[in-house]
């Protein structure tokens, strides 16, 4: 189990070192269309990513809550990855549809996949980070 556990945190961490650093160079090397390819491949391992992240964190919150040592800042990565999965899903779907991309929908995505981004790269390393340790005991 521990191997696992060391396999997906590197997953994690990995994808959220990826996310921060395209996020940071996406107006240096976007050319202005509506294409991203960049982030239509990166998506795919951010869903994967943001699934393993809510199930990560559930089942430390369920740790704690049967432990009644629960606190404050395992709730906030847990319902901070329960706002990630629904942000994240939203906003992919309507980039799936090819019909959605006009008009507000287009630029809503300008505002919206950062603040997603952002979010997914601190709670992937932090989720990354405390199965490292978990799996080191």
């Amino acid at each position: 189990m521990a191997m696992v556990n060391k396999l997906v945190a590197v997953y994690l961490i990995l994808t959220a070192l990826a996310v921060a650093a395209l996020l940071i160079i996406t107006p240096l090397i976007h050319d202005g269309s509506d294409s991203y390819p960049l982030w239509e491949i990166l998506n795919y391992f951010m869903a994967v990513g943001v699934v393993i992240v809510l199930v990560a964190n559930y089942i430390c919150k369920r740790r704690q809550d049967a432990s009644d040592q629960s606190d404050l800042a395992g709730s906030l990565v847990f319902y901070g990855a329960v706002a990630l999965t629904m942000l994240f899903f939203w906003e992919w779907f309507w980039t799936l549809n090819p019909d959605s991309e006009t008009g507000n929908a287009a630029i809503s995505h300008t505002v919206y996949f950062p603040l997603v981004d952002a979010l997914y790269t601190v709670l992937a390393l932090t989720t990354g980070r405390e199965l490292w340790r978990a799996s080191e005991g």
